[in-house]
């Protein structure tokens, strides 16, 4: 037996050896070249070009709300529960796939150009591509979803929360309000934009219908917003990535509206003063409306000179659901901050339908 593992071995190793020694056989005909690989700094010049174009958009954006408003990144809302998704950069990112309610981040981060871009996903120019939700935008006061294109992006943060109590007009019991912050957060645009319908605001029967202006469906946050900037000695606070429309003040007349954010429906103006002029007009109108509004609900008791609700968990304003709609619908127009012009027709019937509710 041992003989025979012994003459196994010997042979397996012979075996072993023949093969090692085969010869390689004749070169064999050359392939087909493959595809040249891409150069390695082609991706990288998609934004990193020669120019100054990224210095100019990072120019604007430093001088924007998002930045220099105080409640984004290191501010303390960026690093509350409920509040970081849209008071930090990494909280928006997943807000805007549908992730809410996220744990604040370790180092929240302002908005930047990682937070509405999808910076270094391909290196390409679809870099570029905004980050927006997939069909639209669900409302979160109402689960209704608005689609406004590009607008989307900003739509995801730029929307009402719920407030409570959720009302219901077709009941006659009383409800009672606890807070003196009742009303739809600070950040209604989008719903305002959307509308008829869409709004999430209480839609009172009066003598006003409720329609929405052109601004709901001819204009956008990027066209009005991101125009380019037409004010004069580069004012880098008007337009662009500012997302300014407007700059100065309304009361030593310092202040200039972008006529390129206007012009493409409003053609009868050319320049900024005459945009400005227009604007100025609607807004000393439109101020007026809001009073009338907030009057009402200051003789009722309903909120103050400041425009907050008199009301507190200690001391409740126990309100009809007519009543409670109206401030609702105050809170809802002065938290917009556009005073009516993002769609002026739908917060106008807000308006007098909420003063003849209150009557």
């Amino acid at each position: 037996m041992k003989r025979l593992l012994n003459f196994l071995a010997i042979f397996s190793l012979g075996a072993m050896i023949c093969i090692s020694c085969t010869k390689e056989g004749p070169q064999g005909a050359p392939g087909e070249d493959g595809i040249d690989g891409t150069d390695g700094t082609a991706g990288c010049i998609q934004c990193h070009t020669n120019n100054e174009n990224m210095r100019i958009k990072s120019t604007e954006w430093a001088v924007s709300g998002h930045v220099t408003g105080g409640h984004m990144g290191g501010s303390t809302y960026a690093s509350r529960d409920g509040c970081t998704d849209c008071h930090s950069s990494q909280g928006y990112q997943l807000a805007v796939m549908g992730s809410w309610d996220n744990t604040p981040a370790d180092k929240p981060l302002s908005a930047n150009c990682y937070t509405c871009h999808q910076i270094h996903e391909t290196y390409t120019s679809d870099d570029w591509a905004f980050r927006t939700p997939d069909g639209g935008m669900p409302f979160l006061t109402n689960g209704e979803t608005s689609d406004q294109g590009s607008s989307n992006t900003c739509i995801v943060c730029h929307q009402s929360r719920v407030a409570e109590p959720i009302l219901d007009l077709a009941s006659s019991d009383n409800v009672s309000i606890t807070s003196s912050r009742y009303g739809p957060h600070h950040g209604p645009q989008g719903n305002m934009i959307a509308g008829m319908g869409l709004s999430g605001a209480y839609e009172l029967s009066g003598t006003m219908n409720y329609v929405n202006s052109t601004h709901a469906t001819d204009a956008s946050c990027i066209t009005c917003h991101m125009a380019s900037g037409a004010g004069s000695g580069g004012n880098y606070e008007l337009g662009g990535h500012s997302n300014n429309v407007a700059v100065g003040s309304w009361d030593d007349d310092s202040r200039e509206v972008n006529v390129n954010g206007c012009i493409a429906c409003h053609s009868e103006f050319t320049d900024n003063d005459g945009i400005t002029a227009f604007v100025a007009g609607a807004r000393a109108t439109n101020l007026g409306l809001i009073d009338d509004l907030q009057q009402e609900l200051i003789a009722l008791g309903y909120v103050d000179e400041d425009g907050d609700v008199v009301a507190s968990g200690g001391s409740p304003l126990v309100v009809s659901q007519a009543h409670a709609a109206a401030i609702y619908n105050f809170k809802f127009i002065t938290e917009d901050k556009s005073i009516l012009i993002h769609n002026p027709k739908y917060a106008k019937a807000l308006i007098q339908n909420s003063i003849e509710a209150l009557q």
